[in-house]
């Protein structure tokens, strides 16, 4: 059995992919997070920003743990059986209380949304 990484992840950890994207394309994020070993799983919580209609996107973010850097996979949807998907991957640092990097996101069947001008993606501890 592998040691359990200094890092720890477990926690809820709020944020924004995408800041200073402007016209509505930044996207804010809520991650409660569960950590066993090098990984941390759990639900996430998407929100677009507006002027677009405020969507919800509900699905899983998973990072992988690899010293002091995260590499993240997204997945979510709006409704359960939605075509509509966002989709995404990317890498952060850990800092105390902070994860900060890219997170580079697509939308697929979703219509007029956009994703953010940039990937960069800052969330902070809870």
């Amino acid at each position: 059995m592998a040691p359990s990484p200094a890092v720890n992840l477990s926690g809820t950890w709020f944020g924004v992919l995408g800041q200073g994207s402007g016209g509505g394309r930044a996207l804010r994020v809520a991650w409660t997070a569960t950590q066993d070993g090098s990984t941390a799983s759990g639900a996430v919580s998407v929100l677009t920003s507006p002027p677009v209609t405020d969507v919800i996107y509900s699905g899983v973010l998973t990072g992988t743990i690899a010293g002091n850097e995260v590499t993240f996979t997204l997945s979510a949807r709006p409704l359960p059986g939605s075509d509509c998907v966002l989709s995404g991957s990317g890498a952060a640092a850990v800092g105390t209380g902070t994860l900060a990097g890219n997170l580079n996101v697509q939308f697929t069947s979703c219509g007029a949304v956009e994703p953010p001008s940039n990937d960069q993606i800052v969330l902070t501890k809870q």
